[in-house]
C-alpha cells in the first residue's frame, strides 16, 4: 500500500508535470515509479514525449525550506539525466539552479528544462497557495531543532532506537518529552515501524531520513550552534593540535580527511564546548577575519552529549558528511560520498 510520504510525492510530481504542459505544451509522462538504477533509489523516471532522453527525478516538497546546496547535490548524484521536481521554486533558486545546470519543473508552472532542441525557462510564476511554513504537527516535528538532535543520535546508531526514552532525551542532550514527541513524529512518517511480541521498533527509510535532516540541520540546527568564524598564519596549523585537549572533535574537511585519505582540507571545521573556544583561540592563535574576507577555521558548540561511538576527535561520519554536502561545493560533495561509501552505506542502504 503507497504510504502517506508516497502520496505527497505523486501529487507533487503530478502537479508539476499539469503545470508544465499547461505553461509549454510539452508533455512529461512517468515511466515508472521508485525504481533502483544502478542500486540507487530514485523517485521516478520521467519521459518527455517526442524525445529519447529519459529524466530520473528527485521529488521535493517545501523545496523552498530546503537547503538549495543539499538539493543541487541530489540531483547531481542521480543517474542519467536529473530533474527536481518541487512545489514551488522561487526566482532565486531557479537562478541559481539554472546556473548550476539543474534542471526543474514545479506546481507553480516554473521550469528549466535544457534538452536540445527543447529549451525551456520559465520563472515567476506563484503557486496558488503560498508555499508558507511547514506545519508544526505530524513528522515536521522531528525536524525542528531539538528534534534533529534525537534524529541525529538514532542516525548515528540506528539500533539506539529501543533503548529508553531517558537514554535516547540524554544523549540527545533534550527533555524527556521531547523523544516522545520526535519518536512519534518519525513513526507518523513513517520512519519507524514497530512490531515483534516485544513490540521492537525499527528505524526503516533510512537514507531518506538522513537526506532529511541534513538539510534541516544546515537550515535550523547548524546556525545555532555557530561559535564564530577565524583564520589561521598557518593553514596546516590543526595537523599539531590534538582537539580532545579541548574536549573538541574535527568536522567537515578535516574529519573526512582522517576517515577516508580522499580530500585535503582547505577549511577546518571545530565543535567544541562554549567555554574551550577561548584556549583553543589562544593556543592555535586564531584570529578574526579581515573585513571583507572570509573566515576559513568554523567553530561551532557540540549538540550531543558524550562521544555516541564516533572516532576519537572526529565527529560521526554523519555530521561529517551533512558539514560536507551543504558547503556546494564540488569537491566536497565528492569526498563526501566516498565517505558515505566508506563509513555509512551498510547502515543507511538498507530498510
Amino acid at each position: 500500500m503507497t504510504n502517506q510520504t508516497d502520496r505527497a510525492e505523486h501529487n507533487c510530481l503530478e502537479q508539476a508535470i499539469q503545470a508544465v504542459a499547461r505553461e509549454t505544451g510539452l508533455q512529461l509522462v512517468v515511466a515508472q515509479w521508485a525504481p533502483r538504477i544502478d542500486d540507487q533509489q530514485v523517485d521516478a523516471v520521467l519521459h518527455l514525449k517526442g524525445h529519447d532522453e529519459l529524466f530520473t527525478a528527485e521529488i521535493k516538497k517545501w523545496a523552498p525550506q530546503a537547503n538549495l546546496e543539499t538539493l543541487i547535490h541530489q540531483v547531481r548524484r542521480l543517474p542519467n539525466t536529473g530533474l527536481l521536481a518541487a512545489d514551488y521554486v522561487n526566482p532565486s533558486m531557479a537562478a541559481k539552479l539554472r546556473q548550476q545546470g539543474i534542471q526543474f519543473i514545479d506546481g507553480a508552472g516554473n521550469a528549466y528544462l535544457n534538452q536540445p532542441p527543447v529549451y525551456v525557462y520559465i520563472t515567476g510564476n506563484r503557486p496558488e497557495k503560498p508555499a508558507g511554513h511547514r506545519p508544526k504537527e505530524g513528522v515536521a516535528r522531528a525536524f525542528e531543532p531539538k528534534g534533529l538532535r534525537v534524529v541525529f543520535a538514532l542516525l548515528c546508531d540506528p539500533d539506539f532506537v529501543n533503548a529508553p526514552y531517558r537514554d535516547i532525551a540524554q544523549r540527545a542532550d533534550v527533555a524527556l518529552g521531547t523523544v516522545t514527541v520526535v519518536l512519534a513524529a518519525l513513526k507518523a512518517g513513517e520512519f519507524i515501524r514497530e512490531g515483534g511480541e516485544q513490540g521492537e521498533r525499527r528505524l526503516v527509510h533510512r537514507r531518506a531520513l538522513l537526506t532529511r535532516w541534513v538539510e534541516a540541520y544546515a537550515e535550523k540546527l547548524k546556525p545555532k550552534q555557530w561559535l564564530g568564524d577565524f583564520v589561521a598564519n598557518d593553514p596546516y596549523w590543526w595537523q599539531q593540535v590534538d582537539i580532545q585537549n579541548y574536549l573538541g572533535y574535527w568536522g567537515g574537511e578535516v574529519a573526512a580527511a582522517k576517515y577516508t585519505a580522499f580530500l585535503k582540507p582547505k577549511e577546518v571545521t571545530v565543535y567544541l564546548r562554549a567555554p574551550e573556544r577561548v584556549n583553543l583561540i589562544r593556543d592555535a592563535r586564531l584570529r578574526k577575519p579581515d573585513e571583507g574576507t572570509a573566515g576559513t577555521v568554523h567553530v561551532y558548540q557540540v549538540f550531543w552529549e558524550g562521544t555516541g561511538g564516533f572516532a576519537p576527535g572526529l565527529v560521526h561520519p554523519v555530521l561529517a558528511y551533512a558539514d560536507l554536502i551543504t558547503t556546494g561545493d564540488p569537491r566536497n560533495q565528492e569526498a563526501a560520498e566516498k565517505l558515505y561509501e566508506d563509513h555509512l552505506a551498510q547502515h543507511f542502504d538498507e530498510d
